[in-house]
């Protein structure tokens, strides 16, 4: 630097400096400038509102709601003057910005103990907003002076503050995520359709936003994008007269919604019920058609709830019950569709192919399906509930106590349905399977959460609660891999040594050339001398698995013994106490000839 002083003449470097000092001085006033513009121009729209004393929760209620107001009317303003039907794309724009101030103001408010069901449509807010706002506009305002800001409220007692001659009260949050702020308090904003009631006679105060609340409550603006918003002003006399706090045209135009509505659900319940009765008609198919009706109804009660909401718009009581009532119907419909979706989901999967050929157990299917279903409809029914302003939560934990005694009650109940899952993952027997508990016999028809149910050889049906079934015997003849036959024959006394012998060796052959006798064991013998006559002990086994084989086999074998017996005139012996074939045949006789 020192050598370019020295080389370059002084005049030439002072007017050198002269021009680096402009040149930075330029630079400044241009960054200050453009620091300054967005600062002054630009606000973060995360920017929340100013809520920590009662002076600037009112205030920045106030800028915020008056802000959107100058917004809308300069909107309006080049809407009604333009010959245009609908607003243009960069006014449709404008209106959702200018919501932004009325989302600023929403901050405002404590809202913590209204049916969450309500806060979920902005158009409720929004008209609790401009109530409040109706209200402050007919009454006179305390100067900003008077109203105690953060440090005045520190030293006060009470953290409260009630506007002067007003039951409007703000108050300071103790718990949440807000907590310390200053909001209007929650009886304030629940009483907000009271207090307009009784101030709406009185005239407005300078500066009000006057007219605001009733273009929004009366108005068709939630239908501008349908129907051109100059002729919704210009809609006849009769048309605009108030019913139930709802002007004659919503009322006609809610209607026509729900008959819209109900029109297009019975024609889906037609149609499912229609293809439930096509071609092979089955319980699954009459449970898929349950299903479509009641997503249908899940898809129809959104759709038939944002057009009361945000195109007829609908306000007061009349939106109240109609919001609550759709949230009330769509909980219970979700229940239902959640349950009947865990029945055909069951039942699919246990009709599949694959579900035939492998080994998941069909009751444990249902059951575990019936369990997540059972869980999830609950949880449903307790969130729904919570929406609609029911403290579900706080009724369920009040059920400690109480529901330590239904437990004991229930125990019964609950060993029952422990014992149903243990027989479902053991799996001692299945449906269809021939088992012996104690002096029960007979077919397993159904495995349930309490009980299994037995069909006898009388038909009678028997069911064994669960628990008890876990605790006996259970004797499963239907998993027997072979099956033992034991007769005992008794032939005649008079029947020669030697054709004994050759009968038993007939009935060995006999049972050795059978298509299932097991061939490495059987008892055939001339066993014993009986009382009546000579006993021959025929104990044999067949390799069989069913049943219905198995007696069909035993019959053939049986027949052909006797079919022997035949052949070789082989007499079989009869008990003392039976009369004998001759005898019965001479009594047969006698008789008829008495009776000629």
């Amino acid at each position: 630097m020192s050598l370019f002083c020295k080389r370059v003449p002084v005049v030439v470097q002072l007017e050198l400096r002269r021009f680096l000092s402009l040149i930075l001085m330029a630079l400044i006033l241009l960054l200050s400038h453009h620091g300054g513009a967005l600062a002054t121009d630009v606000r973060n729209p995360l920017t929340p509102a100013d809520t920590s004393s009662p002076r600037t929760t009112l205030s920045g209620f106030i800028d915020a709601v008056n802000g959107g107001h100058a917004q809308l009317m300069e909107i309006l303003k080049s809407y009604l003057s333009s010959s245009r039907l609908y607003l243009s794309t960069e006014e449709r724009k404008e209106v959702d910005r200018l919501f932004e101030n009325v989302a600023l103001a929403r901050r405002t408010l404590n809202l913590s103990e209204l049916p969450a069901a309500l806060l979920l449509t902005e158009s409720f807010t929004r008209i609790r907003i401009l109530q409040l706002k109706e209200v402050l506009d007919r009454i006179e305002l305390p100067a900003p002076e008077s109203i105690p800001d953060a440090t005045a409220m520190e030293s006060r007692e009470f953290k409260r503050w009630t506007l002067p001659g007003t039951e409007l009260t703000l108050a300071r949050v103790d718990q949440g995520p807000r907590a310390g702020e200053y909001l209007f308090s929650p009886e304030t904003v629940e009483r907000l359709p009271e207090f307009y009631h009784r101030i709406k006679h009185l005239p407005y105060q300078r500066g009000a936003t006057a007219g605001w609340y009733e273009r929004y409550r009366y108005g068709g603006a939630g239908l501008r994008r349908i129907i051109p918003l100059k002729w919704m002003m210009a809609l006849p006399d009769w048309a605009k007269v108030i019913i139930l706090d709802q002007p004659v045209w919503r009322w006609i135009g809610l209607v026509v919604v729900l008959f819209a509505a109900t029109g297009l659900f019975q024609f889906i319940r037609r149609a499912a019920t229609a293809w439930a009765r096509r071609g092979s008609a089955s319980e699954l198919r009459t449970q898929w058609s349950r299903l479509v009706r009641a997503v249908s109804l899940l898809i129809l009660i959104p759709i038939v709830a944002h057009v009361f909401t945000d195109n007829l718009r609908l306000s007061g009581h009349v939106l109240e019950i109609a919001t609550l009532s759709l949230w009330t119907i769509f909980t219970l419909t979700l229940t239902w569709a959640v349950w009947l979706g865990s029945h055909v989901l069951a039942e699919s999967i246990v009709s599949s192919q694959q579900m035939r050929a492998g080994s998941i157990d069909s009751q444990l299917v249902r059951l575990g399906l019936r369990l997540v279903a059972t869980i999830l409809s609950i949880t449903i029914l307790v969130v729904g509930a919570q929406q609609l302003g029911i403290p579900a939560y706080s009724v369920i934990a009040g059920l400690g106590v109480g529901g330590i005694a239904v437990a004991l009650a229930a125990k019964d109940s609950l060993a029952n349905l422990i014992g149903s899952l243990l027989i479902m993952f053991e799996k001692p027997f299945r449906v269809g399977h021939w088992i012996k508990v104690d002096s029960i016999e007979g077919f397993v028809e159904s495995i349930g959460f309490r009980s299994t149910r037995i069909r006898t050889f009388y038909n009678s049906l028997v069911s064994i609660p669960s628990n008890h079934l876990v605790n006996s015997t259970v004797d499963n003849m239907a998993m027997r891999k072979l099956r033992a036959v034991r007769t005992v024959l008794h032939i005649s006394y008079a029947t020669p040594a030697d054709k004994v012998e050759h009968f038993v060796a007939a009935i060995k052959q006999l049972i050795e050339n059978g298509p299932y006798a097991y061939k490495k064991w059987f008892r055939i013998r001339f066993d014993d001398f009986g009382e009546y006559g000579l006993s021959i002990l025929v104990n044999f086994l067949l390799d069989v698995s069913d049943n219905q084989v198995e007696q069909t086999e035993r019959q053939r074998i049986l027949l052909e013994i006797l079919k022997l017996a035949e052949t070789m005139d082989i007499q079989f012996a009869t008990p003392p106490h039976l009369p004998s074939v001759d005898n019965l045949s001479g009594q047969n006789s006698s008789s008829a000839q008495h009776s000629g």
